[in-house]
This record gives structure tokens, sequence and C-alpha cells, in this order.
């Protein structure tokens, strides 16, 4: 299921009272609902029945959505933060875990600008107004529930405010009276109720809210996924071989992510946690339809079909996704391009029985670097692929990472011989996103080249030959550093070429290109 957005009107307000905001959201990875509750001058419930009812139309409607973001304009405001701070008391947990964030808009969280004391006495004003008027109220009692809620398991919603430039009805917000959760998140113009009268006012508040949105996205990763498998890591060969992603995949694949965690083998947590916020980032700008195909067909990533099927799991740095909406295989049953034609069931075997001996990793332009058995969705993504409005290209985006991550290798692999990297990437998008200058003098690269064949046309043969690595790691051990440049090998040394490639040289380099420069 998709992700929630609900919006919740201030005091005499209506479903419409947001205006075209919320139809600037339609389209992304959430679904949109704005309930009505009790908000007349008159109205005899409280806050806390309000924030109940809505709590139960959560519950009943969408009980699979995930995650749940709640956003409230001035008194709206303090029904999020009363439904957030019933659940940090009484739960439902997993319910709680889905609401990352609530998002107030011009909310009265210090009362009314002015008469707070009058309108706490007159008899006829309602629950709610006089809830509005009790200075302290937001700040103590949800002070309260954190103090609950951090005696059990659970995440706590962030309370990010939005100010009103000329807001002339709340009260200022004091940021000293904030709880550990509560946080400025920006200021927009306007004043309490005129702040998204025209198209270009609401898309503009539209863009503000979906930017808290997917920075909390951003910030979030499962503790699952950051802790990494020391064993694993600690025990990664000193032979490493890089390949691609493709854009040929295969689509379906099985509901539960279970039995792979990301990015095992970087022992740093803070590189882990940059490379799980760069997925989850890539993620946000596909589906919030602002990642251009620069290379293959044209148009906008966020329509291709895998694409919009695409959802924020765990293996993007997401909550965990309802069982039935999430379709997972390992990488390497994923892909299915010309690097990956050639190798064999066994050998993809072979090689989960001898990790100790060498080590396979894929650079995606969505996932970053995997290995080949991490659980991955179906995707359309390249790293040509640019922001509609920096014009940044995802490998520009990536390239900074892609080297740490390799390097980060090196170091923990190195045990006193160079560590081996045979490098299979052949597009010369991916070989280029690397800077391969700054890696570790602790290690070696030797870059498949060819005088006959270049670039993408590199991959059957690739492929043979990672066929025939995977099936005999000793057969890395065959490469000198000082052969690299120099010796020619036949592809057929390494299995049956495919039609066309009978005769076909192969070569490591030292460098990139080093071959066709001599030419």
């Amino acid at each position: 299921m998709p992700g929630l957005i609900v919006f919740l009107h201030g005091l005499m307000g209506t479903q419409h009272s947001w205006g075209a905001v919320p139809s600037y959201l339609e389209g992304t990875d959430f679904d949109i609902h704005i309930p009505v509750y009790s908000a007349t001058l008159t109205s005899r419930s409280d806050v806390e029945i309000s924030a109940q009812r809505v709590l139960t139309e959560i519950q009943t409607k969408f009980p699979n959505h995930s995650p749940i973001y709640l956003v409230g304009h001035s008194l709206g405001g303090l029904i999020a933060r009363e439904i957030c701070r019933s659940l940090l008391l009484n739960g439902p947990d997993p319910l709680l875990n889905n609401i990352p964030a609530a998002i107030t808009l011009g909310t009265p969280l210090e009362g009314a600008r002015f008469g707070n004391c009058v309108l706490r006495h007159i008899p006829f004003l309602s629950p709610k107004i006089q809830r509005i008027a009790t200075v302290g109220y937001c700040f103590d009692a949800y002070r309260d529930a954190i103090l609950v809620a951090k005696t059990r398991k659970v995440s706590r919603p962030k309370q990010l405010h939005i100010q009103i430039e000329d807001d002339g009805v709340i009260a200022r917000q004091i940021a000293e009276h904030f709880t550990e959760d509560d946080i400025r998140a920006a200021v927009i113009g306007g004043t309490h109720r005129k702040f998204a009268e025209d198209n270009t006012e609401a898309k503009y508040l539209a863009d503000v809210l979906l930017t808290q949105i997917r920075n909390s996205q951003n910030s979030l990763s499962a503790p699952n996924i950051l802790k990494a498998d020391h064993a694993i890591a600690s025990d990664l060969p000193d032979r490493l071989i890089l390949i691609a992603c493709s854009h040929n995949k295969r689509d379906g694949g099985e509901p539960a992510y279970e039995g792979s965690n990301p990015v095992q083998w970087i022992t740093e947590p803070n590189l882990r946690q940059r490379i799980i916020s760069k997925r989850s980032y890539i993620y946000s700008v596909l589906k919030d339809a602002k990642l251009a195909d620069g290379f293959e067909r044209g148009g906008n990533r966020a329509y291709q079909p895998a694409n919009q099927q695409l959802k924020h799991g765990l293996d993007l740095g997401g909550p965990a996704v309802g069982a039935e909406s999430t379709s997972y295989l390992p990488a390497w049953k994923r892909y299915t391009g010309r690097i990956y034609v050639p190798i064999q069931p066994n050998s993809w075997a072979n090689y989960f029985a001898s990790r100790n001996r060498v080590r396979v990793l894929i650079m995606s332009g969505l996932y970053g670097i995997i290995e080949p058995e991490e659980l991955i969705q179906n995707y359309d993504v390249h790293l040509t692929d640019t922001h509609l409005e920096s014009g940044l290209s995802v490998s520009s985006t990536w390239t900074e990472l892609f080297t740490e991550c390799i390097d980060s290798y090196v170091r923990s692999a190195y045990r006193q011989r160079k560590v081996k990297i045979f490098n299979m990437l052949c597009d010369h998008h991916y070989v280029d996103a690397i800077k391969w200058h700054k890696l570790s003098r602790e290690c070696s690269v030797y870059h498949l080249a060819s005088k006959t064949l270049e670039d993408v046309s590199l991959l059957p043969p690739a492929g043979l030959i990672l066929n025939s690595f995977l099936t005999s790691p000793d057969r890395m051990e065959d490469f000198d550093s000082e052969d690299r440049n120099k010796r020619e090998y036949e592809l057929s040394d390494f299995g049956t070429p495919a039609a066309g490639l009978a005769g076909t040289k192969i070569l490591f380099e030292s460098r990139v290109n080093f071959s066709r420069s001599d030419v």
C-alpha cells in the first residue's frame, strides 16, 4: 500500500480549507485524506474527542497505509498533535511506528496572540477554544507522553512546525518551550487564513510540505538495516569484482523482505547510513516526478511501469510496508541484461558457497552498490538520469559514495597483500562514476578491455569471464599486475563465446582506455 497524508482543517474549517494544496500532492506515492471533524464555535467536543474520531477513521479506512503523515492547520495542528500524544501514551504501537511526523501550520502551540485569559472563561465557548487558549498545554502534556513512550521500543513522531509570516492570530512560538521532538521547520508567507489563496501559493506550500516529508523519510533507517553483521563485514575476501546493474529486469518476486540486509559488508555505520539515505533521496526524487530519463527513451522516470509500482520499503530506507504491496528478488535474479545471461545458476551457487574467496558488488542508479544476494524491487533508473530542477545527474549524486564504498571495502579486505579489483562495469557511465585515482594504494585495479570491442559491447564477454571466475575463483590468481596493458587473452579460454565473439581477445588494463591511447 502507498503512504498517506492526512490534512486537518482549522477552527470553523471544512474539507476545502486547504484549497488546491492537497491536489498538488496527488500523483506522488501518497494517498490523500481530508477528514472533517467538529470544529464549529459551539462544538461541545474537546480536542481529545475529535482526535480520537480522526484516529478511528484512519485505522478503519487506511489500515495498511504506511507511512502516515498528519498535516494540520491551526486547530488541526492541535488535533494532529493530540493523535500523536494519545498513541505515545497508549498505542497501538504499530500505528505509532507508522507516523514519522506531524506537520503543523499556524498552530497555536502557545495559545492565541491576545486574550487567552478571557477565552478560557467565556462559558459559551467550546472546549476546543478553551484548550487553544491554554498556554503550555501543548508542551507539558506532550512531554509526559514522551516519557511514557520511552519505556517502550517505539519510534516517536517528529513535530514539524511551519509558521506563517503575518499570522496575527496565534501567539509567538518559543523554541525554549519545545519538547525534544518539536522542530521549527519553515516559515511561509501569508496570514492565518490566507496562506494558499491561488494556485501558485498552493503549489509552493505543497512543495514545502513534500520537502519536509521527504526530509523525514530520508532521515529514517530501520534498526535491522543499520546493524552490520560484523562476522560478514570482517571476513571480506581480497578479490573483488565490480559489475553494473542492467536495464532488463525480471518482474515479480516475493513480498517478504527477509534474509537480506543492505550494505552489510560496510563496517562504518555512518557510511552505511549515507548509502541508505541516498537511496531514499533518489526514490523521493523519482516519485515526485523530478527525474528525467537522460539516456534511453526520454520522458519522466516516474511514469515508467516499474517505477509506478516501486515502494519506499526497508530496502530504500523506508518503513516496513504491507506484505501484499511489494515484491523482492535477489539482485542476481532480478537483473537479466547482457552480462548476466552467460552466468549459469550453478556458478552463482558456487559463488555463494565460496564468498570468502571472491566478492561481487553491483552498481545501481537507485541502490548505489549492492551485493548479488540483496533483495531489491523492480525499478527503472539509470546513472544518466537528471534532476529536472537542479540538472544534476544520478551519477553525480552517487559518485563520491561509490568511491568511498569501494575504498572502504579495500581497507577492510586488505591483509598484507593487495586487494585485486576486476572492473567489469563496461558501460562508461558506470566506469566514470568511480574516482579510481582516489582508491587506496592497497589495491590493484584490472579494467576489462579489448582492442576490438568497447563500452557496452564488452558486456557479453564480461559475463562469460565472470561466469568463469565464479565457477573457479582461482582463475583470478592467473592475472599479474605486470601483465596489465600487455598480455591479451582469448575469450574462448573462459568458455564458449556467444555467436559473433569467436576469436575475440581481451586484456586487463592498469587504467581505463590505456590500450586505446596506444592505438
